[in-house]
């Protein structure tokens, strides 16, 4: 019985390795395609599957050494927007970053799966400027800042113009239509600092 178990214990270690070098493989690889295509990746970066990233210009995504982006994460710059992610930075599964002017994201931050990071709303009435659909002249930008250690819990809104304070805590399915100062905890829709 005991011999049995050691043989199931090493025959996981040895599945778990080759999962993980087979994950860090099919990074540098897709790293490799994002460079050529005028990204800006550090080479120790770690994508997840089916992750979609888009640039309107060359090195308008950046992101830091050491950084994980989870599977099925969007991350889009579009009309000459620019997203700069720091080093050690999280971002979980199906989470969506987009941005139409600028979204920095500050070093060890953890983001949480199903986040969502805008930096521009729709002109209102939308009926008013609906020829302008899928242009610049449609939407109205402010930058996002994300600063350094901030975590982000899942299902997270982070609203155009909003400032996150480094060391911050934005609770589970709060809606941050406001800045939040740095070692804060905000939860609650509109985001509410509870300490």
């Amino acid at each position: 019985m005991n011999e049995k178990i050691q043989r199931l214990g090493l025959l996981n270690v040895i599945y778990i390795s080759s999962s993980v070098i087979m994950c860090r493989f099919f990074s540098l690889i897709k790293i490799c395609i994002l460079k050529l295509r005028g990204f800006s990746f550090d080479w120790t970066v770690t994508l997840g599957r089916n992750t979609v990233l888009f640039q309107s210009e060359a090195k308008h995504i950046i992101v830091g050494s050491k950084s994980e982006i989870g599977s099925n994460v969007r991350i889009k710059s579009g009309f000459g927007g620019k997203i700069v992610i720091g080093k050690n930075v999280l971002i979980d599964d199906y989470s969506y970053i987009s941005a139409h002017e600028s979204i920095s994201i500050g070093n060890d931050t953890m983001i949480a799966a199903n986040a969502y990071i805008v930096d521009f709303n729709h002109k209102f009435p939308l009926t008013k400027y609906r020829k302008d659909a899928g242009r610049s002249d449609g939407y109205v930008t402010k930058p996002v800042i994300i600063g350094k250690g901030v975590w982000i819990g899942t299902h997270a809104i982070i609203l155009p113009g909003v400032t996150v304070g480094d060391g911050a805590v934005i609770g589970a399915g709060t809606v941050v239509t406001k800045n939040v100062p740095a070692y804060a905890v905000a939860v609650g829709n509109p985001a509410k600092v509870i300490k």
